[in-house]
């Protein structure tokens, strides 16, 4: 009947296989998905109030020393359960993704989805008593004729505890009927003991339920023989419809176990489903999911979880909501990948699934698929598009608007010009603030693909993290090579090494005599490095230590450009170079032409638990390598640089008062969280401010050679517009964000000495200047260090 519980004939695992394909051939999908939404948001709460009625009425009886039935007794110990996974439907099942899920025709399901009466079959063969086996082999054998969406194999989890919780209500309305019957006995009993035997006996039900019947009955064998009237008139009563007292009490002892192995059946499933990998489970369903591993490049089964959820959100944007549909579409990608393999097999970009679901492929796979864009997306497309432009209009007109508005208040007094200078700077920080904010509430930050690197780092992903750094004092050495054990006990990976890239400090000669004792520190410490953490027969920490070359310009003796100096040779050094100015290094250098990666790091940065590895894992990603264009000299697609988002402890940010105004919030870290940042989400390129990933052939084939010396200082920008850098926010750094501030302060003057140089070099009318081409880059390129040099 439409109110007992769920509970039919159980069915074995191939049984069960038989069931789902016959609803397979039964269910029909209804044309309006609208349908049934309100009805089954209604039951739901109508369950959840007959279960919390129930749960204070039992605890109530408990509390005044009652006796429950078993079936009670389960509810009364799991509610809390009970409750949890209603917090939990309401959370992830909204009323569109229920409205968007397919709807069933028949009359007597009309307006069910389709996954919910699924969901209730299956409760009901197998009288809530659910496993993984069971769940997954009766929906797999459902989709071998008729395909779920992705959107029902996710919604599946949420529908088998909607269902769970039916049929729990549904047995908590049993067991209370149960408990109005036994009081209605314990009040028939109470009046004939008032009344005495000579009065008329109290009316008896005509049909009297079981539980009426054990509890009279239960009653009446308390006393002595003074009840035998009202014994013989339950007898009549029952030899009315041919029940004996005896098979009374035997089928309510048999209805109270049925109840208490369905009740404590769907709890147990219920915990079942709030401790399931349901994320295993839709991947070992979903039709989608075995198609796009057919990737032609083995890239897919490769990926992380968010990545491969951000491929088939695609396929459910170009599909009609339907499972036939979505098979279609995730079919012709990986058809379309696997041509560009036939065609070119050495583009790898191009025979992997993703760069015809998210890459330069998508528009030739619309036209495909006959996909047509809505109009938001076709807006967003237009806006994408026409960033720049969009971009900096909209702050030159805010700019224009303000000072407008300053000017008019000194209209006709001869100080319009004055007054507009003076707002200018104010007017366009406003303008960018506003712009920026609005951008970020617009434009959804989304994270880079990446691969799953969780069994190690691959051989063709061999990085060196590097610590280009100015050695000073033996103390300071000790002090640099704790700080690089930290960083490798943290990322622990053999096929992730670690450098100390070092230089004296500048001097006016070439040696000096503190110098040995410093080296000589050094190379003991990486020495005892090895000999505590590397694998016997090879090395994971190495020092690469430069001799100090004579500047003519600075006229002191000193590391060859600093900074820039040190990773430009060092990289030419990975590459087989020998004329560098690295004179000393420890460790074995027979690993460095497998080199693939270099991480920067400031002494002062930590790296977090595993970041290395998410690093590599993003730049391996063949939509995310670097592609250079020769004729450019530049990264035109893919990344040469990963800048991760860059955040600062709280005790270095309550060092100063400097220090606070410029640290921000600190203390909560959304780990796995995209930050918005306007650059990286509107033109698909970041900042690079010097701590990030990079890939060394694609950094020397666009930067080597091309910076004369003592031309630039400030190298991080120029490097990451030529090299293409992106910016990770769901991944970060740490900074000591004091020792910083005063290192950047101690180098101000030699910035503003040199590098305002580069503001002469953002327009094209201006001649270019010691060879350094930025006025070739393009508008935004040229805005971004405007708008760094502005910060």
């Amino acid at each position: 009947s439409p109110g007992s519980p769920l509970r039919g004939q159980l069915l074995g695992l191939e049984a069960l296989e038989v069931r789902a394909r016959e609803l397979a051939a039964r269910f029909t999908l209804a044309r309006n998905h609208d349908r049934g939404t309100r009805r089954f948001f209604r039951r739901f709460r109508q369950n959840m109030r007959v279960l919390r009625h129930a749960y204070h009425l039992l605890a109530a009886d408990v509390h005044q020393g009652e006796t429950t039935a078993p079936a009670a007794e389960w509810l009364l110990d799991n509610f809390h359960l009970i409750d949890n996974e209603d917090v939990e439907i309401r959370k992830h099942l909204s009323r569109n993704y229920y409205r968007e899920l397919p709807k069933l025709a028949p009359r007597e399901q009309a307006g069910a989805s389709r996954v919910y009466a699924m969901a209730i079959e299956l409760i009901r063969a197998s009288d809530g008593r659910l496993d993984v086996e069971r769940i997954a082999r009766f929906v797999s054998s459902y989709q071998t004729m008729a395909p779920l969406s992705i959107g029902e194999i996710w919604a599946w989890p949420l529908m088998l505890r909607a269902g769970l919780i039916e049929n729990l209500r549904r047995l908590a309305d049993d067991f209370l009927e149960a408990r109005t019957a036994r009081a209605e006995a314990d009040r028939t009993f109470q009046e004939f003991e008032q009344r005495g035997v000579a009065t008329k006996l109290p009316p008896i039900p005509p049909r009297p339920p079981t539980a009426y019947i054990v509890q009279l009955l239960r009653r009446l064998r308390e006393h002595g023989p003074h009840m035998a009237p009202l014994r013989e008139r339950l007898k009549e009563e029952l030899a009315v419809h041919l029940i004996s007292p005896e098979d009374a009490i035997r089928a309510e002892h048999q209805e109270q176990a049925a109840a208490q192995v369905s009740m404590g059946n769907s709890i147990t499933s219920l915990r079942l489903c709030a401790t399931l990998d349901w994320t295993h489970f839709f991947e070992r369903v979903s039709l989608v999911e075995h198609i796009l591993r057919r990737d032609p490049s083995g890239i897919y089964g490769r990926m992380d979880l968010q990545t491969r959820d951000s491929y088939r959100r695609e396929i459910e944007e170009l599909a009609e909501p339907s499972g036939e549909a979505q098979i279609r579409v995730a079919l012709r990608a990986i058809e379309s990948a696997r041509e560009a393999l036939e065609r070119d097999p050495e583009d790898q970009r191009s025979a992997h699934v993703g760069h015809h679901l998210l890459g330069a492929g998508r528009k030739a796979l619309e036209v495909d698929v006959a996909y047509h864009p809505k109009l938001g997306r076709r807006l967003g497309r237009f806006a994408r598009s026409h960033a720049t432009g969009l971009y900096l209009g909209a702050i030159g007109l805010l700019t224009a608007a303000f000072l407008a508005l300053s000017v008019s208040f000194v209209w006709r007094t001869g100080m319009e010009v004055p007054a507009a200078l003076l707002a200018l700077i104010p007017g366009s920080e406003l303008a960018i603030l506003i712009v920026q904010s609005v951008c970020s509430r617009l434009v959804r930050p989304l994270t880079l693909p990446r691969l799953d690197l969780l069994g190690g780092v691959p051989e063709d992903g061999l990085t060196m993290i590097i610590v280009p750094t100015l050695l000073t004092s033996v103390e300071d050495a000790k002090e640099l090579l704790e700080h690089l054990e930290v960083q490798a006990l943290g990322n622990l990976d053999p096929r992730i090494f670690y450098a100390i890239l070092g230089d004296f400090r500048d001097a006016p000669s070439e040696d000096m005599p503190e110098d040995e004792a410093i080296l000589r520190t050094a190379q003991e410490g990486i020495r005892d490095l090895n000999a505590r953490h590397a694998s016997p027969g090879s090395d994971r920490f190495y020092l690469f230590h430069r001799a100090r070359l004579w500047n003519a310009q600075e006229g002191r003796w000193m590391g060859w450009e600093r900074k820039r100096g040190k990773i430009e040779e060092f990289n030419r050094l990975l590459r087989g170079a020998t004329d560098t100015s690295y004179r000393t290094s420890s460790g074995d250098l027979s690993i460095l032409p497998k080199i693939r990666y270099c991480i920067t790091l400031d002494r002062d940065t930590r790296l977090p638990r595993d970041a290395a590895r998410k690093l590599i894992g993003i730049l391996l990603h063949p939509l995310n390598r670097a592609r250079v264009d020769p004729r450019q000299g530049r990264v035109t697609e893919g990344y040469g640089i990963l800048q991760p988002r860059v955040s600062v402890t709280m005790s270095s940010a309550a060092g100063s008062f400097f220090s606070r105004i410029y640290a921000g919030h600190t203390g909560v870290d959304p780990y796995t969280t995209a930050v918005s940042d306007t650059y990286q989400d509107l033109f698909g390129e970041g900042i690079f401010t010097g701590k990030g990933i990079y890939d060394v052939d694609a950094f020397l084939a666009v930067l080597g050679d091309r910076v004369p010396e003592n031309a630039l200082l400030s190298h991080d920008l120029f490097e990451g517009l030529y090299a293409r850098t992106a910016l990770v926010t769901d991944i970060e750094v740490v900074d000591d964000y004091p020792s910083s501030v005063i290192a950047h302060m101690r180098r101000l003057h030699r910035w503003v000495r040199g590098d305002w140089q580069i503001l002469l070099w953002l327009f094209p009318w201006v001649p270019t200047r010691h060879g350094i081409e930025l006025n070739r880059l393009p508008l935004i390129s040229r805005w971004k260090i405007l708008d760094n040099l502005r910060r």
